[in-house]
């Protein structure tokens, strides 16, 4: 039986003052320059870090797609001639981008599709980009940019893994009127890769009616990938039929067979581009092992921790996360609640083809499981009622002993997430830090699974530091740290450059990017609430102004008391 304990502070590790040493230099990445906001996903042994970047600067946009006698052009461009030729000004370059990439034309089938989220990998300093299933444009020899696409994992070697869609094509059709129409299409939406020695290798569903659906989130040093994919159709689906029609040009009418599969996902397609088709399906965790070079050798279906009646027609969905280097798998599966008939999504182990739950359902209503290291700690996240309220609380849970341990975090009303665990047992994550507001601000932290000293990661960076942390994604054996940060400075625009105002002074705006943390040797110890010698602080100043919370103790059990307030400079 699972056994479930909640993890007590020791007075000792509480009352010695860990805000005062400054443990980790925070390095900004190189590919911050490359888009408005970036998110790290996961660091490998070497250093390296896989980061998604939203919102890239500097989109192609194809002027052979635009319709320049269309009223919306005519009255809105500065300089139309210009811009036939694609020789577009600052003011009609950033109109054009807003045009294409507003809500009623993010899926338009004759309108240029424009990537939000690009995908890069970091190392020394250097950004390289991550295509996914992106192609050169035989007329410009770059990238279209016309595909989203993510980047989730990365192992010692190198190889990455994620989800893109398809890259987007032209394709011109006549209609039976006559009428010369120019499509924009793609042949599948979300489809895991992995990048092995530059060379993106496709992750194929099992079952790909359709396109099907697969998503790869992890990899290990034995070239193991592991996620999702959809497996087989849902008893009473029409999905083949429509397929079927779609192929019969007797029956789709007068439109292309690629336009009409399009269709298919266009009604209900959500932004990562599997709504519509995965409730038409079974889905389930899967492994696909790569050899060397890249190459598929196998692909596994896992199953649910969940067994279904023999004549149950509903659809479910396991999910697997992480891997370590022994095949040993985490991540999610659809789960019976406390003997009723629903179900719920509950944090999962997959280790051959046994799947087992984590948590229990008689205290938590749904869990995950996010990372799992060499030693068999398992990291994750459980839902449960706070003072009446849904709370996510992290947990880890040891595979060897069968024990879950749910830490004291910032606070009881808190919710946290743990994100990754490295092979020394520590958990980095993120937690909320504020009481009684609606949007609630979260920092980042790491917890030793050691010691059970639970930190504020915004305690362990330099005093007057301008970086708020407000998540750590992933931790490497020599405690380097993958984050998110968030920061004051310079608005920038599309094209990337900096933001004036009418007095022409820079605009200054709060930014998410994305920070290596480099652990200091030996640290070094530095006061921040000392206050000098002739200085004239109140109690109200903040010494650390992008750190945020500190944690005190009065009875070794639990946080009750915050320690400063951020200020953001």
């Amino acid at each position: 039986m699972n056994k479930t304990r909640l993890a007590a502070f020791a007075f000792s590790a509480l009352t010695i003052s860990l805000a005062n040493a400054a443990q980790y230099n925070v390095v900004e990445l190189e590919t911050n320059n490359v888009g408005l906001n970036t998110f790290p996903s996961d660091i490998n042994a070497s250093g390296q870090i896989a980061i998604n970047v939203s919102i890239p600067f500097n989109p192609p946009i194809d002027a052979s797609l635009l319709n320049f006698e269309s009223q919306t052009l005519i009255d809105n461009l500065t300089d139309i001639e210009a811009a036939k030729i694609g020789n577009y000004n600052d003011a009609d370059y950033t109109f054009l981008y807003g045009l294409l990439t507003a809500d009623a034309n993010s899926e338009g089938l004759t309108i240029q599709q424009i990537a939000n989220r690009h995908a890069y990998v970091e190392s020394d300093n250097n950004s390289a980009l991550i295509p996914g299933f992106d192609v050169l444009d035989a007329n410009t020899n770059e990238y279209t940019f016309s595909n989203d696409t993510l980047v989730r994992g990365i192992n010692d070697s190198g190889t990455t893994v994620g989800s893109s869609f398809d890259v987007f094509y032209t394709l011109d059709y006549t209609l039976e009127s006559g009428t010369d129409i120019t499509y924009v299409v793609n042949d599948f939406y979300s489809r895991a890769f992995a990048t092995v020695n530059n060379t993106t290798i496709e992750l194929p569903p099992i079952d790909d009616t359709a396109g099907g659906l697969s998503v790869a989130y992890d990899v290990n040093n034995s070239n193991q990938v592991v996620g999702y994919s959809t497996t087989t159709l849902l008893d009473g689906s029409t999905l083949q039929t429509s397929v079927d029609n779609c192929n019969d040009e007797d029956v789709r009418g007068d439109e292309p067979a690629e336009v009409c599969l399009r269709r298919i996902n266009l009604s209900s397609a959500s932004a990562s581009g599997e709504k519509s088709l995965k409730f038409n399906f079974q889905r389930r965790g899967t492994i696909w092992q790569l050899d060397n070079q890249g190459q598929i050798i196998s692909t596994k279906e896992l199953g649910l921790a969940y067994t279904p009646e023999e004549d149950d027609t509903n659809g479910y969905e396991s999910k697997a996360l992480a891997i370590n280097d022994n095949g040993v798998a985490v991540g999610e599966s659809s789960g019976q609640y406390r003997d009723t008939n629903f179900i719920r999504t509950f944090a999962a182990i997959y280790e051959g083809d046994t799947v087992t739950e984590i948590t229990d359902d008689q205290t938590y209503t749904s869990s995950t499981a996010t990372d799992i290291n060499n030693s068999g700690l398992v990291v994750g996240s459980a839902v449960k009622q706070v003072n009446g309220i849904s709370r996510s609380k992290f947990f880890i849970h040891d595979i060897n002993t069968d024990e879950t341990v749910f830490p004291e975090d910032f606070f009881l009303g808190s919710s946290s997430f743990a994100n990754a665990i490295n092979d020394a047992g520590i958990v980095v994550g993120k937690g909320e830090i504020e009481a009684g507001v609606s949007a609630r601000r979260s920092h980042a932290f790491r917890f030793d699974s050691n010691s059970s000293e639970f930190i504020n990661m915004n305690d362990l960076i330099q005093c007057n530091s301008p970086y708020t942390l407000v998540n750590a994604t992933g931790i490497n054996n020599d405690g380097v740290i993958a984050a998110s940060a968030l920061v004051r400075t310079q608005s920038k625009n599309i094209f990337g450059d900096v933001v004036l105002d009418s007095n022409g002074d820079e605009v200054i705006v709060d930014r998410i990017i994305s920070v290596r943390l480099e652990p200091i040797a030996g640290g070094f110890i530095e006061d921040c609430d000392v206050t000098e010698p002739g200085d004239d602080k109140s109690d109200n100043d903040t010494d650390r102004q992008g750190a945020g919370f500190g944690l005190i103790s009065l009875f070794g059990l639990m946080v009750i008391a915050i320690r400063r307030r951020i200020k953001l400079s």
